[in-house]
């Protein structure tokens, strides 16, 4: 990590109940999806998904745009109320779980499109990532305001902290709306980890960021994984992002998950990419479409740019 972003106090700030309650065994999945399917008006959005996520990985979601990544991330993180199939979180069935019981169960979550409070400061908007995590209630507010107030300074430190570790100290003090688009992407993971989480699903975390930033993305998704033994999901459409830190890899075509397995395996195998040429009607020779030239960003097999996704 640069020298603006300490390694080492992360890995207090990162410490969660949630690792500490849960012994895992290692060759056992953190999660396991089966016959998980969601369907809009009749529209079949995903189709009979299966596949398991092992603790302290990074899992990458790729596909071209509508084959369910973001739809795939929602179900899983209780933003779908009509999910089929089982979604389990170590062995414990969490089908229609909602956000907020999720969120305390280990799940953190960020957007294509950063949600964020446009007129609070980047420090403010990490913050309210932690409110799950906070350590007081109504209660507590009453009776023992000098432990709310030790517990929101220790929220503090840590917020503060995360913004280091993503390169935006300098932030804090700013509003949102005044930052450009590639701070708010970054700010947003921020937030999403600031609950803690044992599992981080990111959505595109690196569209609209610029090649800089997006170094800093995969080192900072490198540094969880290894550093902090977090388990990580992301959907994204940079393939070059994709091989360099991705343990694992989903490939979704048409709602359905059609490979998974190492980087090399998904990205380079004939049946995906030939699925991916099919679905966009290409020729045989793929080409590189004009959603791949962004800095840095090369799309699976030329026309297998798994850009934004809808569905």
């Amino acid at each position: 990590m640069s020298e603006d972003r300490p390694s080492g106090h992360l890995t207090d700030i990162l410490e969660s109940a949630h690792r500490e309650e849960h012994e895992l065994d290692e060759d056992a999945p953190l999660l396991s999806l089966r016959g998980v399917g969601v369907s809009f008006g009749g529209v079949r959005a995903l189709v009979d998904v299966n596949f398991d996520v092992q603790a302290h990985r990074i899992v990458a979601v790729v596909g071209p745009n509508g084959a369910g990544k973001t739809t795939l991330l929602n179900a899983m993180g209780g933003m779908l109320r009509k999910v089929s199939g089982d979604i389990s979180l170590r062995g414990t069935r969490i089908t229609g779980k909602k956000p907020s019981q999720l969120a305390r169960a280990g799940f953190g979550r960020s957007f294509q499109d950063p949600r964020l409070i446009e007129a609070e400061t980047a420090l403010e908007n990490v913050l309210s990532g932690a409110h799950l995590t906070m350590g007081y209630g109504t209660l507590d507010q009453l009776i023992r305001p000098w432990h709310v107030r030790r517990q929101e300074a220790l929220a503090r430190e840590r917020a503060m902290a995360l913004l280091d570790f993503v390169g935006l100290g300098h932030t804090r003090d700013l509003t949102v709306s005044s930052l450009p688009y590639g701070s708010r992407k970054l700010i947003d993971i921020a937030r999403a980890m600031a609950g803690s989480p044992e599992i981080l699903m990111l959505d595109e975390p690196s569209s609209g960021v610029d090649q800089a930033e997006r170094d800093v993305i995969a080192e900072v998704l490198r540094e969880l994984r290894s550093g902090h033994r977090m388990t990580v999901v992301i959907v994204e459409h940079h393939m070059d992002l994709v091989r360099a830190v991705a343990d694992q890899v989903v490939g979704m075509a048409a709602g359905s998950a059609i490979a998974v397995g190492t980087p090399s395996e998904v990205l380079d195998s004939e049946s995906f990419r030939a699925a991916i040429v099919g679905i966009h009607g290409a020729v045989a020779a793929p080409t590189t479409t004009a959603s791949d030239q962004s800095p840095g960003g090369t799309g699976l097999a030329g026309t297998a740019s798994a850009g934004r996704d809808d569905g």
